[in-house]
């Protein structure tokens, strides 16, 4: 039988060169120390790896707060497995493309998890704004009366001092990412006030006249938010420390008061509108969804109008919305994992108070207007945070 270990470093090195995907460059690294070897001492720089098929982080087992694990469904290859996460226990998560999770913790501390290597970075506290109601004795709170989103972009730090987001290369090292590029909005309080922080702030800046908003994208090096009733507004840097959202768009015309999204795709400003229809069945009093999706739709921005057109098909693009950084994936990138056309949707409802959360999830087609299930296992429902999209990166 061959030596695996002994092949020349050589030709190691032309097979690393070839890989494209992260969880091939793992399992390439797994197989003996030499070509371990190889992959930490190679010249590719690792976000030019295509990145894992997003996982669906489900929920802890029995709602029970001294649970150390959390499972994970991996859709393309349709199978759950557990990881030891202690840093996840009791927390409400939010998820990203970016590797990590946006945790807030019962004892009022926001973190950024990475859920592979288990590094966690610290935000600011919860402590740090005044009037926010929040007990450990009632966790489904945390859903209205704190935060609504979570949102990770990659964002730099002017010359003036201010945040401006970027997606330059420079954002990234050769371990991925440089966490000092990271900035998380929050959609926080009764109002749902826009605020943001980078890893070791340790208070929040609030973003003025960003009352309601329900979601936020980095386009075009400047940050977007969308309120709840589909106004459209975009982030004014030019006032020192104080940014400032101001009137952008008007949301599409004959579009009612439903959930938002704002994601970007082929080089354009798309909005995601969520239309909710009452559930066909009253379900038990535990449960939130008396309204479930009925079916979406998706606008994109004309530039030099500013009208929304309506798309009738996302082509090659797959669309990922909930508890998460919304963002699109390129089909064809993952043949056979990926459906093109289709909206990957969980429950992300916070108008509620203790109730079980996760039912309303699954996969849309946006030219057929046909669903189909996402996951039917367990790990679903919970009291206050449901299950959320991680694309997952060991770097």
């Amino acid at each position: 039988m061959p030596d695996w270990s002994e092949l020349p470093e050589e030709l190691l090195n032309i097979i690393a060169e070839k890989i494209d995907f992260y969880k091939d460059f793992l399992s390439f690294s797994a197989v003996c120390h030499p070509w371990r070897s190889v992959t930490l001492n190679h010249k590719r720089p690792s976000h030019l790896l295509k990145p894992n098929f997003p996982w669906l982080m489900l929920t802890a087992d029995d709602e029970d707060e001294d649970e150390d694990h959390r499972s994970f469904f991996i859709p393309s290859e349709n199978r759950v497995f557990r990881l030891n996460l202690p840093e996840a226990r009791g927390c409400h998560c939010w998820g990203s493309p970016y590797g990590w999770l946006v945790t807030l913790g019962f004892d009022q501390q926001f973190h950024l998890l990475n859920p592979l290597t288990r590094k966690r970075l610290p935000l600011p506290s919860l402590l740090t704004f005044e009037n926010i109601n929040f007990t450990a004795a009632t966790p489904g709170r945390n859903r209205c009366s704190c935060v609504g989103k979570a949102i990770i972009t990659v964002s730099s730090t002017g010359e003036d001092g201010e945040a401006t987001v970027t997606d330059d290369a420079y954002a990234y090292d050769g371990n991925g990412i440089n966490p000092q590029f990271l900035l998380v909005y929050l959609c926080i309080g009764g109002y749902q006030q826009l605020v943001f922080a980078r890893p070791g702030d340790t208070t929040w800046t609030v973003v003025e006249q960003s009352n309601l908003t329900v979601d936020v994208i980095n386009f075009n090096g400047k940050i977007y938010a969308v309120e709840c009733a589909g106004l459209i507004k975009v982030c004014d840097n030019s006032r020192g420390l104080h940014p400032t959202l101001i009137v952008f768009a008007a949301k599409p015309d004959n579009v009612g008061p439903d959930r938002f999204y704002l994601v970007e795709f082929g080089g354009e400003l798309h909005l995601v509108v969520r239309i909710f229809d009452f559930a066909e069945e009253i379900p038990p009093d535990e449960f939130h969804h008396c309204e479930v999706a009925a079916w979406f739709e998706v606008f994109k921005l004309d530039l030099s109008t500013l009208k929304w057109n309506e798309l009738e098909t996302l082509g090659d693009y797959a669309l990922f919305v909930g508890s998460n950084t919304t963002f699109a994936l390129k089909a064809s990138d993952y043949p056979d994992q990926c459906k093109p056309g289709c909206i990957y949707f969980t429950d992300d409802c916070f108008e509620t108070y203790s109730k079980l959360l996760g039912a309303d999830m699954g996969i849309y087609n946006l030219e057929t207007g046909t669903f189909e299930p996402l996951y039917e296992g367990d790990g679903v429902l919970s009291r206050f945070s449901p299950p959320v999209w991680i694309t997952p990166k060991p770097f």
